[in-house]
């Protein structure tokens, strides 16, 4: 046993865990501020989010439901970042991925599940790998920043999956909706309790960001890619093939927003329809750098924003907020990840904060 690396181990995750302490002194700040602004207890709103989340088995089974989403568009965002880029994008790939994935389901009805599934998620990762591919060539053909033109595709791909549902590859209603996936695609449950369910998708979102953490920390190409976002100038003097590189993480990055898409069509919803997402590709960001884009720990993130947002509807019925609360707080978390990065480097350079 290598008792020096074991403690490193430790160290970083210790660090990973303790940085999630200020953003969640802060989030506990606003609900109790927002507790008392609206004339309630100063505790009901994170007792309410508790109970929401956590408080029965079908709380819970909601809960996991959506951790599938948030661990994997974190882990685009993670993945993306440790290649000096920052993917803004996964709404967008996200909503291609499950658009593609149902279409797919649908028009290749006659196959066996055994392959119909696993191809509908390889179709949906397809097609959010191909959307990221405009991006990352506008940043290293024309220096147009990947923000820039990843935040602009997201428009562009919701708008695009709005008319295509509606039209070629809608059931012919005016709900703006594919036709259902069939049966033999959709993932039975894991885990069921009365009307809510979970499927193994949950448990395969974790094992890919427990393998992305291996890669990065364990191989010459882990190495590689996290030398590319140290420090791209050293990177190049050292022979890494950081243009490569930063173009095979980005489309792997949109990549896992798609299967992310195609992951909800298949296990949750078995259809897709107009305003799919309520937001996992911008909530991935807030995953990811809840613990410091660490794939890793990418499990911890997606449970709190899960929990969040499965306990959105009952502040409305037990507290008598707008369940767009969550939102407010999910924001403030990410401002305060901010700040806790920026201030120490302002420190560090002698400049007032």
């Amino acid at each position: 046993m290598n008792l020096p690396k074991t403690l490193q181990s430790v160290e970083k995750a210790s660090t990973t865990l303790l940085s999630l302490l200020p953003p969640l002194a802060v989030g506990v700040f606003i609900c109790v501020f927002l507790a008392l602004l609206s004339g309630a207890q100063p505790f009901d709103i994170i007792i309410t989010i508790w109970n929401g989340a956590w408080g029965s088995w079908n709380s819970a089974l909601t809960t996991l439901t959506k951790v599938t989403p948030l661990l994997l568009t974190g882990l685009a965002v993670a993945l993306a970042y440790q290649a000096n880029l920052l993917n803004i994008g996964c709404e967008g790939q996200l909503t291609l991925g499950a658009l593609s994935a149902a279409s797919f389901a649908v028009l290749a009805a006659p196959l066996p599940g055994l392959v119909l599934a696993p191809l509908a998620l390889l179709v949906g990762a397809v097609a959010g790998g191909l959307w990221a591919l405009p991006p990352i060539w506008l940043r290293q053909r024309r220096g147009v920043h990947e923000v820039i033109s990843t935040l602009l595709l997201n428009y562009l791909a919701i708008y695009l999956a709005d008319y295509l549902v509606l039209g070629p590859l809608g059931d012919g209603t005016a709900m703006g909706r594919t036709p259902e996936i069939p049966a033999e695609a959709a993932f039975s449950p894991l885990f069921q309790f009365g009307a809510q369910s979970v499927s193994v998708a949950p448990l395969a979102a974790l094992v890919l960001s427990f393998t992305a953490q291996i890669w990065l920390s364990k191989t010459f190409w882990g190495y590689e890619v996290m030398a590319t976002g140290s420090n791209i100038a050293a990177a190049r003097a050292a022979g890494i093939a950081v243009d490569r590189w930063q173009r095979r993480i980005f489309v792997l990055s949109g990549a896992l927003a798609g299967l992310a898409g195609a992951f909800e069509v298949l296990a949750v919803h078995h259809r897709f329809y107009r305003a799919f997402s309520p937001g996992y590709g911008f909530d991935g960001i807030t995953a990811a750098f809840l613990v410091k884009t660490v794939p890793g720990w990418l499990w911890l993130s997606s449970l709190l924003l899960a929990g969040l947002r499965a306990a959105d509807k009952w502040l409305q019925l037990v507290v008598g907020i707008s369940p767009n609360t969550i939102l407010v707080i999910q924001a403030v978390l990410l401002l305060a990840v901010a700040c806790q990065w920026k201030l120490p480097e302002r420190w560090r350079k002698g400049v007032a904060p």
